[in-house]
């Protein structure tokens, strides 16, 4: 039976004013089950409108024991067919489940955004290859599966939405539900859910047995999964078949194929079945590496097929052809691309950038495969800055799709659902719960559009391992690990087995670059820390279509250092800049605030009504640190304000003042 918790504690949380003795009862009982995170969203002291005795609450807060014994409070697979269908009549509901985020026709070239300050040119979202992350990491239903999330802040994170079009959560279990957190952290970018069916060895030999025994025994299968998706609001699955099936039940397989497709396709709006190139047309487990006749029913039957690992140019270039041939888009064929290497072209790894441009080439969708190799394998310790690097070098060759917000409020915290601490308007809540790390991808705010600057890799060097004389075991000498050395615009970086150290090298005086910074927040966990080293560039960071009814009002939360030059005392406010199609428009506050923990808040009124990008610049060198954005319709305090000369000197055309040389080197890099 599929197990899955509600969030009893928005049950007895409401528009209540609460004492502080009730507040703190609410923080010792919810120290006692998973619900506490929830609670920062809704409890406090000032949002709150009615009184709500002690005793309300105890009797509210023993209901949520209840509620909470009652059901587990994690997302988890079915383990095979029993588990399915006894369980479809039992589905727990989840907490809301945030909706798919529409995005744009176009989309951006990756190599194109990389400057700030070059007009990007669109591309119809028909005419990019797509991108498939599938999500593959010690087994899945890690910390990931507790829908209140946990007291860790050290798991994999996923951040680079902006460049995926669907994300796949792929587990060895037979039918696998993506976990709440992740859905809500791929939708609110935009970004498509698959769920993985999967069956392997002799045992998934019996479990295909049983389920193309008839047409109306693949009808009962393929209806089950479409329900499950439905419910839980993913948009479809990932089929692989890791085993062999009978010759004669092969036409009810690719019948399955096509039923389940068309089925989905009827319930679930945008909705996509993908085929794991593996078994074949005569039921033989053999990856064939590209698209073949072998395999083309398959594909023709769903929406797509995604390439195992160890395909060549040639094999690349026969998929493209066929699929042409059969008058299927080029781009519903994945090709495989494992981090992990084996077998890939590139070796994967901080070199999966050859294999993704080899796949480009031939202007073909790309599946990478278990992304989270740089935090399975080299720990939670450095994760963020391999992270970083690895997707930089991957990014030139993607496409960042456009999410819209149509009368809709902008706001980003830049949190990415962990922390040391969970913050609120600067401060840590201490008055719910304690100080203490959390992870909850729900909690996940907007992430930035483009990849952290400066880190393309340059150069590269092995450095063998040096014998010791006095080291007479060949067999210890022979595992002896290579050092590789990776350099990059920023620094140098040491890897030795699964241990990787950074030298930080001597920034051009010009860079510009930022970071993300766990040490603040303003809300959530962590900030954006940019580094100014060229005050005439700014930092681009969101590339969105916002649009409203009336003129938009933006703000800036932010927390300054002292410029690395000088010790002057004016205050260096942040000037904002936001673009669309005529024109990107440069800034300054109209108004600011001081708020908690040195924070200050920054307001921006224009005439704008459409915002295609946002960014953020500096008039003097240093670091700050960004902890919140918002764009949204203009507030009925500024109705008269918004025409007066004073906001109209406030903006102003901003003009390109780059170094043109830089630019065109960095663009064909």
């Amino acid at each position: 039976m599929q197990a899955v918790g509600q969030g009893a504690s928005d049950e007895f949380i409401s528009d209540v004013q609460l004492s502080r003795s009730v507040l703190i009862a609410i923080r010792d009982a919810c120290r006692q089950t998973r619900h506490w995170l929830p609670l920062i969203h809704v409890v406090g002291y000032t949002a709150i409108t009615r009184k709500l005795s002690a005793s309300d609450a105890t009797l509210r807060l023993e209901r949520a024991r209840n509620a909470e014994m009652e059901g587990s409070q994690e997302s988890s697979p079915f383990r095979n067919l029993v588990e399915l269908y006894d369980g479809l009549e039992n589905l727990t509901t989840w907490p809301r489940v945030t909706p798919l985020r529409e995005s744009t026709e176009y989309v951006y070239e990756g190599h194109e955004v990389r400057y700030s300050g070059s007009r990007l040119k669109k591309v119809g979202k028909d005419k990019a290859p797509r991108t498939l992350l599938c999500h593959d990491m010690k087994g899945g239903y890690l910390e990931d599966r507790f829908i209140n999330g946990s007291n860790s802040n050290e798991e994999y994170l996923f951040y680079h939405w902006s460049v995926v079009d669907t994300f796949v959560y792929f587990s060895h279990y037979f039918v696998t539900i993506p976990p709440y957190g992740w859905i809500n952290a791929a939708h609110s970018h935009g970004v498509k859910v698959l769920g993985t069916v999967i069956t392997e060895h002799a045992d998934g030999g019996v479990i295909w047995n049983l389920i193309l025994r008839t047409k109306e025994s693949v009808k009962r299968f393929a209806n089950a999964l479409v329900h499950v998706a439905k419910f839980y609001k993913f948009e479809g699955w990932l089929l692989n078949v890791e085993n062999g099936i009978k010759p004669e039940e092969i036409d009810n397989l690719v019948y399955f194929v096509k039923y389940l497709s068309d089925r989905i396709h009827e319930e679930i709006v945008g909705s996509e079945v993908i085929w794991y190139d593996s078994v074949i047309n005569t039921g033989e487990l053999k990856w064939q590496d590209e698209l073949n006749e072998k395999n083309k029913d398959f594909f023709l039957s769903c929406d797509g097929i995604f390439l195992n690992y160890n395909w060549t140019d040639s094999r690349l270039i026969n998929s493209r052809n066929l699929a042409r041939d059969l008058e299927r888009d080029i781009k519903d064929v994945y090709v495989g691309l494992d981090v992990w290497g084996r077998g890939c072209p590139g070796g994967g790894g901080f070199n999966s950038a050859h294999a993704l441009e080899r796949i480009r080439k031939q202007n073909l969708s790309v599946a990478i495969f278990a992304p989270g190799w740089t935090h399975e394998y080299f720990g939670p310790k450095t994760f963020g800055q391999l992270e970083d690097m690895f997707w930089a070098q991957l990014f030139p060759f993607l496409y960042v799709h456009i999410p819209i917000y149509d009368n809709e409020r902008f706001n980003t915290s830049f949190c990415r659902g962990s922390g040391s601490a969970y913050y609120r308007r600067g401060i840590t809540q201490h008055e719910v719960f304690d100080e203490k790390p959390f992870y909850n991808l729900s909690m996940q705010k907007v992430q930035i559009s483009v990849a952290v600057p400066l880190l393309k890799i340059l150069g590269f060097a092995e450095e063998k391992p040096v014998d010791d004389d006095d080291d007479d075991d060949d067999e210890s000498s022979s595992k002896k690990e290579a050092l590789y050395v990776y350099e990059t615009e920023k620094s140098y970086v040491r890897v030795l087995g699964n241990v990787a150290s950074f030298q930080p090298k001597s920034l051009p005086t010009s860079a510009n670059y930022f970071e993300f910074c766990n040490e603040y927040s303003y809300e959530g966990g962590g900030c954006l820390k940019l580094i100014t080293g060229n005050p005439r560039e700014y930092h681009r960071l969101f590339l969105i279509y916002v649009e409203f009814d009336q003129s938009i009002q933006g703000s800036v939360v932010y927390k300054a250092e002292e410029a690395s030059t000088g010790t002057s005392s004016t205050i260096d406010e942040p000037t904002l800049l936001l673009a669309n199609d005529s024109g990107t428009k440069s800034i300054v506050p109209y108004e600011t605030f001081e708020l908690n923990a040195s924070w200050r808040k920054c307001v921006y009124l224009t005439d704008m009504r459409t915002v295609n990008e946002i960014g953020v610049k500096f008039s003097r060198e240093g670091s700050r640190y960004l902890g919140e954005i918002v764009l949204e319709g203009k507030r009925r305090r500024y109705d008269d304000r918004c025409e007066s000369a004073d906001c109209a000197n406030r903006i102003s055309d901003y003009t390109v003042s780059i170094d043109l040389s830089r630019a065109s080197q960095q663009r064909n890099e």
